[in-house]
């Protein structure tokens, strides 16, 4: 099985992209790209050097669309992937792999079921005001922080948050999948259309993901390798919300990546 270099990496990536926005264009789907993905188009034209990922948000109410659109139409080897049909999506938002790849995640020993892929996460209405949407957003982030807990083995874990994991798991009686569907239920009935904010509840920067619907926008093209891609409309200010100096490259140290290996299954 031959292994995978970051190149590759990006290639399989872009070829990904491509199809996800020629469904979501056909369908009148608008979208953003999220986090590292709209940092690289705007600081590389591209990708991050190191990252191997990709990230996109798209408006809750058009979910329901997107994948329906994406499962009838995404070519193989792609699929889609969500809380309903894969045992190992662990979120409520929707992952798009190349299934003829496998990769081992950092700080995990065994492949996962999802090969190399990008995430597409659920943005929601804010609450009527700020206040409000922080202390709703607050909330909603400590019990994912739980559910992150009751998801990874405790044998990932280190110090005393093995122990932590150990005891969640132990008084647990809900399944992770359980739990994560109905907390969806709570924020879907605490949306608010005429909120300032959206929100990505599922993303990795808690509550720096709660955005301004004006520093957010109506998507707009920006280069990315050899795609035109649509990201938020105030690319500064939603780049310094989640980066403060986002134009300097972080140290060598901090360049993080999210797998130790990646290969295609057959070849």
């Amino acid at each position: 099985m031959r292994e995978i270099d970051l190149n590759e990496c990006h290639n399989i990536l872009i070829n990904i992209a491509s199809k996800f926005d020629e469904i979501c264009r056909r369908h009148q789907i608008p979208y953003y790209m999220l986090g590292g993905t709209m940092l690289g188009a705007v600081r590389h034209k591209g990708f991050i050097p190191w990252d191997d990922d990709m990230d996109f948000g798209v408006e809750r109410k058009y979910f329901p669309k997107l994948i329906q659109a994406l499962s009838e139409e995404l070519p193989p080897p792609f699929s889609v992937r969500t809380l309903e049909n894969c045992n190992s999506v662990f979120s409520n938002f929707i992952k798009i792999d190349d299934t003829s790849t496998e990769i081992i995640n950092n700080g995990h020993d065994s492949f996962s079921e999802i090969g190399i892929g990008i995430d597409v996460f659920p943005l929601d209405h804010g609450r009527k005001n700020r206040l409000t949407t922080i202390l709703f957003s607050s909330y909603i982030f400590l019990q994912l922080t739980i559910i992150n807990f009751l998801y990874y083995e405790p044998a990932y874990r280190r110090g005393y948050k093995k122990y932590i994991a150990l005891f969640l798991q132990k008084i647990n009686r809900i399944s992770v999948k359980n739990r994560l569907i109905f907390l969806d239920k709570i924020i879907l009935s605490h949306t608010h259309e005429e909120s300032d904010y959206l929100v990505s509840y599922y993303g990795r920067w808690r509550q720096k993901e709660m955005m301004r619907k004006s520093i957010m926008g109506k998507p707009q093209l920006y280069p990315f390798e050899n795609l035109m891609l649509t990201g938020v409309e105030n690319a500064h200010g939603y780049l310094s919300a989640l980066y403060d100096n986002y134009m300097q490259a972080p140290p060598v140290e901090k360049r993080e990546r999210h797998t130790s290996l990646m290969r295609y299954k057959s070849q």
